[in-house]
């Protein structure tokens, strides 16, 4: 975005004259950019105003709310240890839930991954074939996902490691796809001209040199699928989600409050060794 500048004009005949600068002020500025920023700007108040009536957002439910924030506020704040381990196996079973999905989509996702690559697919039809199908996959909402799974194999585990592999494979897949394709043009090349055949240049000349950037990418989709495990627990995929939706139910504040530690504390050290992995893997 342009931005409006200005500078001091000193004109020849002014500072013969005088010695001094006339002080005038040229502005210099793109007329055209300007109106188009006004434009925006006007837009998106427009777009607010109609997407507030749309809504019906009521102020009196607003202020009524916030009344009531420091009553919840301050049952949430009373802890009770009794459900500790209850809520301890609940996040166990997310993370085994993250955990088994991201490799069950890891062993799903490689081969895959370089059926679709512009630069090494073997056959290209098919290759942006499966891409439609993967990008109508990624679409679909994950709750979406993980609520088919319910209806089809009922509440628990089973429907949630169900549910997550197909959007954490869609998620795979193109990103493994993307990072061939930006790696691995001279390496094809060179395998082609000593008569490689495709098998041998996957498995001998780009997976070994792939393997550092996909544990990257797989480590971060670790991270979001253990949050997600969380939230899509609320709607029958198992783990905490279900024991914080039933304490959100009853009222039972007191160990909902425990809960939420637990999740923060859990979320949080998944998210420091994430990034360690990752950096420690950009260093090699």
């Amino acid at each position: 975005m342009q931005q409006e500048t200005s500078f001091q004009a000193y004109p020849s005949s002014k500072l013969e004259k005088t010695g001094k600068p006339s002080g005038k002020k040229i502005r210099v500025g793109h007329r055209k950019t300007q109106l188009q920023n006004r434009l925006f700007f006007a837009a998106a108040a427009v777009l607010f105003l109609v997407c507030v009536s749309f809504l019906d957002l009521s102020w009196e439910q607003f202020t009524n709310g916030l009344s009531s924030i420091p009553n919840i506020a301050s049952k949430v704040m009373t802890i009770s240890f009794d459900a500790l381990p209850d809520l301890t196996d609940g996040m166990l079973t997310s993370i085994i839930i993250a955990f088994l999905t991201v490799v069950i989509s890891v062993v799903l996702s490689i081969l895959l991954a370089f059926l679709i690559a512009e630069n090494i697919t073997p056959v290209k039809w098919a290759g942006r074939v499966l891409r439609y199908i993967l990008l109508v996959i990624r679409t679909v909402p994950t709750t979406i996902w993980v609520l088919l799974a319910v209806a089809s194999m009922g509440f628990g585990s089973m429907a949630g490691v169900l549910g997550l592999i197909f959007p954490t494979s869609s998620y795979l897949i193109k990103s493994f796809a993307a990072q061939i394709e930006e790696s691995g043009d001279e390496t094809i090349e060179a395998m082609r001209a000593v008569g490689a055949s495709w098998l041998q240049i996957v498995f001998k000349g780009l997976l070994p040199g792939l393997l550092l950037p996909f544990l990257a990418i797989v480590s971060f989709r670790f991270e979001m699928e253990v949050a997600e495990t969380v939230m899509l627990g609320m709607v029958g995929a198992g783990g905490i989600g279900v024991l914080l939706q039933d304490y959100i139910s009853y009222y039972e504040f007191a160990d909902l409050a425990l809960g939420i530690i637990i999740v923060f504390v859990t979320i949080f050290a998944v998210e420091l060794i994430s990034n360690r992995v990752r950096s420690r893997l950009a260093r090699r």
